[in-house]
């Protein structure tokens, strides 16, 4: 599977991609974090695995920049440049292998779950992000504890700005395998016109958290009555609305929860002293508290990110080029 997405090194190449591939899994699953743990912490214990080529640090690290595609480079109407770093053949191969191992299966329908991690680095090209740290800002899908899709970018990059073209290659890319969605969940950096249109294209019901604003407030402010709910360990008050939120006629129900303020101080935007929350979906079945719980669990998809970081070496990038990094 390997060889048919990556291809053959040549033939004075020692070692193969697949070489190199298990080289790095045996580093991860053996608790390392970083490609020289092969040799001063790992190599007397890997070389007992049977058909495991132990790889030099020089040749894992020398393939993987290899296999580093291009930069691309948009200059936003704000003229903030975005540097992305995509690379669909390592995406491909990362979806086959939980298809053809049976860990996604094609005959059931699944989640969908999108959003950003900020990866705090200082490379030679990293910029400075909304946490006015440097580092990388990629965008991951993944359903259940798998990830399915990886977009790297750089940290000054708005979480919206082109995430519809995102979202739809990776949609693309789940439809060549066979891989059917039934609800999308993101929270409010997916929510504009051309991401909820793309989201409502390829799944059966999504849910995003909706963003604030004047006219979704007056609305809000006529509702007269709330139901009381409990999610999770809260009491809150619940209510269901129809709102067009993009200056169009489509509306989407707006399933809005409010509970009462800490401090007892008046908002002036809603005139009490009520936090509220809306999320925005295409689901008019679902009662609002099963809205609002199944929006919730979008936290055990951001665990895939402590996983990532703690356990997959992310937080350890181990060269100085965006592009390379995305390896």
């Amino acid at each position: 599977m390997i060889t048919k997405h990556l291809g053959k090194r040549p033939a004075q190449a020692q070692y193969s991609y697949n070489d190199v591939i298990k080289n790095l899994w045996a580093i991860i699953f053996a608790g390392g974090d970083c490609a020289e743990d092969i040799h001063t912490n790992l190599k007397e214990e890997l070389q007992q695995i049977q058909n495991l080529n132990i790889c030099s640090p020089d040749t894992i690290l020398g393939v993987q920049k290899q296999l580093a595609g291009e930069k691309e480079i948009h200059l936003s109407l704000s003229k903030i440049v975005n540097e992305f770093s995509k690379h669909s053949t390592l995406n491909a191969l990362n979806l086959e292998f939980l298809v053809k191992n049976k860990v996604l299966d094609i005959n059931q329908l699944h989640d969908f779950y999108f959003d950003n991690q900020f990866i705090p680095t200082e490379k030679f090209d990293s910029k400075k992000g909304y946490k006015m740290n440097e580092g990388y800002f990629p965008g991951v899908a993944s359903i259940g504890r798998h990830i399915v899709y990886i977009e790297n970018r750089n940290g000054n990059c708005n979480v919206k700005y082109k995430q519809a073209e995102t979202l739809e290659a990776a949609f693309k890319l789940l439809k060549g395998e066979n891989i059917k969605i039934n609800r999308g969940r993101m929270d409010c950096g997916s929510f504009s016109k051309d991401i909820t249109k793309v989201v409502e294209a390829n799944c059966k019901s999504f849910y995003i958290r909706a963003l604030r604003c004047d006219d979704l407030a007056s609305q809000i402010r006529e509702v007269s009555k709330w139901e009381t709910v409990k999610v999770g360990v809260l009491n809150v008050e619940v209510c269901s609305i129809g709102y067009a939120p993009f200056g169009e006629e489509k509306k989407y129900r707006h399933v809005v929860q409010r509970e009462r303020n800490k401090t007892g101080q008046t908002d002036a935007f809603y005139n009490d002293n009520f936090v509220y929350r809306a999320i925005a979906t295409n689901d008019w079945v679902s009662t609002g508290q099963e809205v609002i719980a199944y929006y919730n669990q979008r936290e055990a998809g951001e665990k895939i990110f402590d996983e990532m970081n703690n356990d997959f070496g992310w937080k350890n990038s181990p060269f100085s080029f965006l592009k390379e990094n995305t390896v």
